[in-house]
């Protein structure tokens, strides 16, 4: 049985957890934290926005941490109670005890989530892997999401380059350091937003990936972001928002761009120009509109 990804020691675990809790103490909008047992751990949620608005879920990023949304509370909040979600099995406060292997223990530990927060339906948002296991759920559960929002998504309808995959091998997975980290997650953001990468509200987030990585042991039996049938989520007509940076160095922007829409016609799918695969701060202010308008909508509708 393979064993679940952790931290190597409780020292890298308290230096990750330090960046964490210093990210949350310069949100904008006030976060609480809390921990729910689930049968693949113990899964650490974030929650922010008031009780009385239409449920939200927000799933990161790989490495990411759900501390990625907070710069981006505001648009989510003006409509929604959001939850954050730490995957568990990734960097960050979640605590896995079995191992994310597949899409149907995806779906299985995200049932266990939505159930333990009280939800019966909630708007999604996610990005990159978390855009492919919300789509996953969405497949699955589509009586469960209200809306889905893709922020940069990973696999669903394309495959990584396979020159971006050996990068993240080479950087990331065999004998990480924070210069090489640092490179890599620069390469993942147009030239001219790299600065801002390192500079609040982002430093923080930067911090945390190129800190914790090195103290953390990752399980090669995670699930990976693939290719996945989207005909469940089509014929479900789940309103759907689609944002992709022109310039993706994970896929080709414009192809993938394309399949979405071939696939999930009725969604709305936006190629932003001059972003790369951290569209999210590459233009933030686009991204941020865009996010608002479509949760909005949501909320005319009820």
């Amino acid at each position: 049985m393979a064993r679940a990804s952790t931290f190597r020691s409780t020292a890298a675990r308290d230096d990750y957890c330090a960046l964490y809790d210093e990210a949350i103490a310069q949100s904008t909008v006030p976060v609480k934290e809390q921990d729910l047992p689930t049968s693949f751990g113990t899964t650490h949620v974030l929650e922010a926005g008031d009780p009385d608005r239409p449920p939200l879920i927000a799933l990161h990023a790989k490495s990411f941490s759900s501390t990625m949304w907070l710069p981006l509370l505001p648009a989510l909040v003006a409509t929604h109670h959001v939850r954050m979600i730490d995957a568990v099995g990734d960097l960050n406060k979640s605590v896995a005890t079995r191992v994310l292997s597949s899409r149907s223990r995806v779906v299985g530990w995200l049932d266990e989530v939505v159930g333990a927060l009280g939800l019966t339906r909630t708007a999604v948002v996610a990005a990159s892997i978390g855009s492919w296991m919300a789509t996953m759920y969405a497949n699955a559960r589509p009586a469960r999401v209200e809306r889905l929002a893709l922020v940069c998504p990973a696999g669903i309808v394309s495959r990584q380059y396979p020159r971006w995959t050996l990068s993240a091998m080479t950087q990331v997975a065999f004998r990480p350091t924070p210069e090489k980290l640092t490179r890599f997650y620069d390469s993942m953001a147009v030239a001219e937003s790299r600065a801002r990468l390192h500079e609040p509200p982002w430093r923080l987030l930067a911090e945390q990936f190129t800190t914790g990585i090195p103290g953390f042991r990752t399980c090669l039996d995670e699930a990976k972001p693939v290719l996945c049938k989207t005909g469940s989520l089509a014929a479900s007509r789940v309103p759907v928002l689609v944002i992709i940076g022109e310039e993706e160095s994970l896929h080709d922007g414009a192809r993938m761009a394309a399949r979405f829409r071939e696939r999930l016609p009725l969604a709305r799918v936006e190629l932003v120009p001059r972003a790369n695969h951290l569209v999210f701060i590459d233009q933030q202010e686009q991204v941020t509109s865009l996010l608002g308008a479509f949760l909005a909508d949501d909320l005319a509708a009820r």
